[in-house]
């Protein structure tokens, strides 16, 4: 994933920094995260779009976007799924305006499907996702869901469904 100051730098006073997120979300997108907003002296918002990634890279984005208190933002026509949905969860504050957030069932890394994925590594990744999802503040019936939904298919939520699932808040 890359990420870059798009607005707000040279702002004074309390304007928001503001960050690009595009792309696919990698094991080292939490630390390549850090090193920008680190950098940046006010409150942050993210404008993320992802088709997704890595599970693990995502779930560590997630905690730090939520380490920085950070807005997230899917604008129009930009689009977050799959394992982007986690890192957006990580938002103190999560907004979709004009954008879509999708869903569906984790597969291995690489892997077109997940049938040869062990049951027991599939039941045990099921629990860390649902107790994520709830420490995030949202809905783990969001990972039932999820679960339903057989990749490469993705199910895009609509804007009831985000509101019940407590994705956005």
């Amino acid at each position: 994933m890359k990420f870059r100051v798009v607005a707000g730098q040279s702002c004074r006073g309390s304007c928001p920094a503001e960050i690009a997120a595009d792309g696919m979300i990698t094991l080292e997108s939490a630390e390549d995260f850090r090193k920008i907003a680190g950098t940046l002296p006010n409150e942050i918002v993210v404008h993320i779009a992802s088709p997704g990634g890595s599970l693990v890279g995502s779930l560590k984005l997630g905690q730090a976007l939520r380490e920085f208190n950070a807005t997230v933002i899917i604008g129009k026509g930009a689009r977050c799924a799959s394992a982007c949905v986690y890192a957006f969860l990580g938002g103190t504050v999560r907004r979709v305006a004009g954008g879509q957030i999708g869903v569906h069932r984790f597969r291995p890394e690489g892997e077109e499907t997940d049938q040869d994925f062990p049951r027991v590594l599939v039941q045990r990744a099921t629990e860390v996702l649902t107790t994520y999802v709830t420490q995030m503040g949202a809905d783990p019936d969001l990972v039932k869901l999820a679960m339903t939904i057989v990749p490469p298919s993705i199910y895009y939520l609509n804007a009831g469904e985000m509101r019940r699932f407590h994705v956005t808040n």
